[in-house]
């Protein structure tokens, strides 16, 4: 019988005959160039349903959606994080926008600003928005403790019990994934 030290455990082999550990390799995302081309794709596919078929783009626009929710909800874990980190950062792209036009002198001055600084303005603010949502779970524990943490306890409990089995069947709605098993984003 071996005597163990206070910080030793029984040796145990964990990995395979190479040594990997079981460790799956990730695939290789595609380049931002063939993103991008993806992405214009889709918008041209949507120009078509456009003028086309009008009355089909409402739905089409929503798979579209439901494809970009999914992607996020894949990559911040699937749970009250990922539906946490979706709605704040929609919440805080819609203030946004609502604010710029409030602050408007005219349609033709937020047009006009919006033309400018589309890029600076909005991406910053869109970076900044993303933080935020990333930190959901802090700006809602700081609210008034215990409070903030009362809640989020209660909102785990109803997206655990009541949210997540629902969303989860909108989301991967088979008629809508695409043929990989993954999101089409």
């Amino acid at each position: 019988e071996q005597e163990l030290g206070p910080h030793q455990g029984p040796s145990i082999r964990i990995d395979g005959p190479q040594g990997s550990m079981g460790k799956k390799k990730k695939e290789k995302k595609p380049s931002m160039r063939q993103r991008f081309a993806a992405r214009g794709r889709e918008a041209q596919r949507l120009g078509r349903v456009l003028r086309d078929e009008p009355s089909s783009l409402p739905g089409e626009i929503l798979t579209k959606i439901r494809r970009s929710f999914r992607t996020v909800w894949s990559a911040r874990g699937g749970g009250l994080y990922a539906c946490g980190f979706i709605v704040t950062f929609v919440f805080l792209e819609v203030r946004m926008f609502f604010v710029d036009i409030i602050e408007a002198e005219s349609v033709g001055d937020y047009v006009t600003e919006q033309t400018f600084e589309i890029f600076f303005k909005y991406l910053g603010e869109s970076l900044a928005n993303t933080i935020a949502a990333f930190l959901w779970p802090v700006t809602l524990l700081q609210y008034r403790p215990p409070t903030g943490l009362i809640i989020l306890v209660a909102m785990y409990a109803v997206f655990s019990s009541l949210v997540k089995k629902p969303l989860e069947r909108w989301l991967f709605d088979e008629k809508d994934t695409s043929p990989g098993g993954g999101a089409e984003s």
